[in-house]
Order: structure tokens, then sequence, then C-alpha cells
């Protein structure tokens, strides 16, 4: 391993190689819709080419079999895959050395949400409610999930949502002082991340 691979972590992408559906193909309200993904879990359709960080915690949990359990799928005529019995998902190594490789997908009504529910919040990190806010905190964003600083809360037919841990610089006269925020995401695939929330909160 190289100090290239130490500094930005293992990536992988998740391929189905014999579907070529993805979340993107549903709409954000309905995730993938059961009955519509022919022989495909529509669990496996949501994961389909998105990327993740090589690390526990930040991409979700393979099958879990005991000997017992293998033994009893494979005389039932079961081949156990990488998420559930006969699932065709195959972790593939990629590299993401650039951040701009990371696009956000924010959809519309998020910023105006931000602005009415946060307001308070980001003028007291002395910042204006303005599109050169949303820029700075997209762009760090992009930059806590390109190193990793995210974590999977959960994985459902509307996909892989993930908390990310974003250090805000504050602006103005809070430019001193460093505001630790949360981010939920979902992971969408080749690089693109579909915004929840832009602030949820506080880190902890």
């Amino acid at each position: 391993m190289s100090i290239f691979d130490n500094l930005l972590g293992n990536w992988i992408q998740v391929i189905d190689n014999g579907n070529k559906l993805t979340i993107e193909d549903y709409g954000y309200d309905t995730g993938v819709i059961e009955g519509t993904t022919g022989n495909h879990c529509v669990k496996c359709v949501a994961i389909n080419q998105c990327w993740f960080r090589d690390e526990k915690n930040k991409k979700p949990e393979k099958f879990n079999l005991t000997g017992i359990g293998i033994l009893d799928g494979l005389i039932k005529g079961l081949i156990p895959g990488l998420y559930h019995w006969r699932c065709h998902c195959v972790e593939y190594p990629i590299e993401v050395s650039d951040i701009d490789k990371i696009q956000l997908i924010v959809p519309e009504g998020k910023i105006d949400w931000l602005f009415s529910d946060k307001a308070e919040w980001i003028k007291s990190m002395g910042y204006e409610l303005n599109n050169a806010f949303v820029d700075i905190l997209s762009k760090e964003i992009k930059k806590a999930y390109f190193y990793g600083k995210y974590i999977v809360q959960s994985h459902t037919n509307y996909g892989v949502k993930i908390k990310i841990n974003v250090d805000l610089n504050g602006a103005n006269n809070k430019s001193k002082k460093i505001y630790k925020l949360i981010s939920s995401f979902t992971v969408f695939p080749n690089g693109k991340i579909k915004c929840n929330t832009l602030i949820g909160g506080w880190q902890k």
C-alpha cells in the first residue's frame, strides 16, 4: 500500500454486471419499486454502481453466514453472494484521486429549506444567507465524503443513507472557529451523493 492509499483510503464500486438499473432510474420519493427490477433485489438495484470507502461502517455490511448456514444453503442449491443468496453484486476496487470526481445532487427546495430552518445557525457562524455560503458548505461536504468522514446509517430500497461529518470554518468575526456539522446524504452511482439535509445538526 502506498502513501497515497494511506491518505485517501481504498474505494470500491458495487456493480451488478447483469443489471443496468440503478437508483437513478427511480424517483426520490419512491426509491426502487418492488416488482420493477426483474430477478434483482431492490436493495441491490439501489446500490448498483455506487462508490464507497472500503472500510467498516463506510459501506453496506456483507451477507453474514455461519459455516452451518453456508452448508444448509448449498444443500438447498443456493449460492451465497455479497448481500444475500444468489446476489450478483461484486465489489470492484477503484481509484478516487480527485475531489472533483464527487458530485452533489441537491434537489429543488433543499437550499430554501436550509435558509429557512437554519438561518440563525448560518448567521451565528458568521455567514450571510446567500449562494456563497452554499458553495462553501458544498465544497466542505464533498471534501468530507472524499476523505471518508462519513458512516453508513441505512441500506434500503431508497439507497444507502450516510451521515457526513463536516468541519466548517466560520466567517468574518467567527473566522477563528470551526463548526462541526452533520449533513445527511444518499449515495448515488458513479461518485454522486444526493442531499437529504445540508445541515442536520451538530457532531457529537
